[in-house]
């Protein structure tokens, strides 16, 4: 399922004309980038400098950290990096930390399209700060603009989600077009969130995509339309032990095992148990996860049961490695990406 759905986002960006940078944080695994890049994924966006640094590692040579490296221990890392890689392009959205910024580094100026985390805001607020970048940075290393639709996710119905996917796309297109008139030239216009890249058919006038979850997919994708259940291909296999009442279990997976932080609207508990459409994973301690239904739980001490988690990245994140099963065969892979600095 994993390399389906690997296969099936570089068709639709493909199909669209769009470069597809894919956003590594979700697998964190060395072994998954050099696959999306196989498939036609011209590099990764990473989410921290430990993430670019496996990736460069293991032979990435085009990548873009999405997260402002500030502070000189994390520049002194960057600047290592760079003379690594073939090409390397910072996210930021502060003027100032661009005379930080290795020689070489590149720059892509972060806008806020409705996320409302970092970003300038659309329009003439951008073209003001990205003039003083060019003025202070020179022209040569704004290499564009990016944004992150992450507002998909408090959507409740897909006309939520594909008007966040028209915030995305036409925010850019509309402050490039400011830029370009003010004689700044801009060569990358990069979107990204899976919910988004789903409708990836608004996206006119951008250059490239990095959705990240898609990867696996997860509940929450599943909760939104961007993703089937089928197509979700990652899963956390927890024990019960014990059943305190006829409608209630209790599982060995709690919040060391599954993420407790992100979850949409509409979305039933934490996480979708396979085969088990009417029971709910109600809540998550450290240790325990308590599964609840509206009659007899039909579980008892010993049965194991899959749980897609409602989201992927920070589940991957939880875990030092991930048993992959294809064609009848399994195998342990590395989380080699792990972390958050």
């Amino acid at each position: 399922m994993r390399e389906r759905n690997v296969r099936r986002m570089q068709e639709s960006a493909n199909s669209h004309g769009l470069r597809l940078r894919p956003h590594a944080k979700t697998h964190k695994s060395a072994f998954v980038a050099l696959r999306q890049m196989a498939h036609g994924a011209v590099g990764v966006t990473a989410a921290t400098l430990q993430e670019a640094e496996v990736f460069a590692g293991a032979g990435v040579g085009d990548l873009l950290i999405a997260h402002p490296p500030v502070g000189e221990p994390k520049l002194r890392r960057l600047r290592a990096l760079a003379a690594d890689v073939d090409r390397l392009a910072v996210a930021i959205d502060t003027v100032e930390l661009a005379e930080y910024l290795p020689a070489g580094v590149e720059i892509l100026w972060e806008v806020d399209t409705g996320l409302h985390r970092l970003g300038t805001a659309v329009g003439e607020p951008t073209l003001e700060a990205v003039k003083r970048l060019v003025a202070n940075a020179g022209a040569d290393r704004f290499r564009g603009l990016m944004t992150h639709g992450g507002h998909a996710y408090r959507a409740t119905n897909d006309a939520e989600v594909v008007a966040a996917a028209e915030d995305e796309s036409h925010g850019l297109v509309e402050t490039a077009s400011l830029l370009r008139g003010a004689g700044i030239a801009v060569r990358e216009l990069s979107i990204g969130s899976t919910p988004t890249a789903h409708h990836v058919e608004v996206a006119r006038g951008v250059t490239e995509m990095r959705p990240g979850t898609y990867v696996y997919g997860d509940a929450n994708q599943v909760q939104l339309g961007s993703q089937a259940l089928e197509d979700c291909a990652l899963a956390v296999i927890a024990t019960v032990v014990s059943t305190p009442e006829r409608a209630r279990a209790v599982i060995d997976a709690g919040s060391k095992a599954l993420p407790s932080d992100l979850r949409v609207a509409g979305l039933n508990g934490y996480g979708i148990v396979l085969g088990h459409p009417g029971l709910k994973l109600d809540r998550l301690s450290e240790e325990h996860g308590v599964l609840i239904s509206d009659g007899p739980i039909g579980l008892r001490v010993g049965d194991r049961v899959a749980i897609i988690p409602a989201h992927a990245c920070t589940t991957v994140n939880l875990h030092p490695a991930l048993l992959v099963v294809a064609d009848s065969e399994s195998r342990w892979e590395p989380v080699d990406a792990r972390g958050w600095r």
